[in-house]
């Protein structure tokens, strides 16, 4: 008797139907994360160049200083003296010193350059950022592990799984079976099912990344003249 009480109670819970569904929607939620996943990655993999170019910026601004200022007044001053006023100088090249202050406008341009286009892509990152943090509330695991790395796609899935499992196993509804507890019941997941789906309307691409850090690397590459050489040719002004 107390057997078959049970499972009536459970019958009048819905809990079997609550629990089908609920595992429904995760099975729809799980393949939709597995859809954007190759894109979830790109972004990560955005954040890191971020970090490591900002740092860069960072050093090559320090490096820089005020040469940058100087540079277009020492080229329009060599410009404007003769061999034998530049021999007096100890400058025996001019077009050879002039190339090598050029270094310094060409590191901060290619600078200037990075800086934008990292901002754009910090932009794009926060987007998905905020967007990621809503589904998180409605009930959406982390999937960030240590120093915000991304966990593999399979231990995602499985965390996933876990998660709805859990929730299918728990599903029985305590108050009368109304619309709206039905609604309240489901709602998060429909959310969910919705928003991980729609997640990129523009499936999103390597462009950014590729022309950042070929920025990135042509502006390490760039090497400026040495404060010694610099601090020579200055006196001249």
């Amino acid at each position: 008797m107390g057997e078959r009480i049970k499972i009536l109670e459970k019958d009048l819970t819905l809990q079997k139907p609550i629990g089908q569904t609920k595992e429904m929607l995760w099975a729809n939620i799980i393949d939709s994360v597995n859809d954007i996943w190759p894109s979830i990655q790109l972004i990560f993999e955005q954040i890191e160049l971020v970090k490591i170019v900002t740092k860069a910026i960072q050093k090559v601004r320090e490096e820089l200083g005020d040469k940058p200022e100087d540079a277009n007044r020492l080229i329009h001053f060599l410009n404007n003296k003769n061999r034998y006023e530049l021999h007096e100088l100890n400058i025996e090249d001019r077009t050879e010193a002039i190339l090598e202050i050029r270094k310094v406008l060409s590191k901060r341009n290619l600078m200037l350059n990075l800086e934008e286009k990292c901002h754009n892509m910090q932009v794009a990152i926060d987007r998905f950022m905020a967007k990621f943090q809503i589904l998180r509330e409605k009930g959406l695991p982390n999937p960030m592990v240590i120093n915000y790395k991304l966990m593999s796609q399979l231990d995602y899935s499985d965390r996933l799984r876990k998660l709805a499992k859990e929730q299918a196993s728990s599903s029985a509804i305590k108050s009368l079976p109304t619309g709206k507890v039905l609604y309240d019941t489901f709602e998060n997941l429909f959310f969910l099912e919705h928003e991980v789906k729609h997640m990129f309307l523009n499936k999103p691409n390597f462009t950014k990344y590729t022309e950042a850090n070929e920025i990135y690397r042509r502006m390490m590459n760039v090497k400026i003249p040495n404060a010694e050489w610099w601090q020579n040719i200055t006196y001249s002004l």
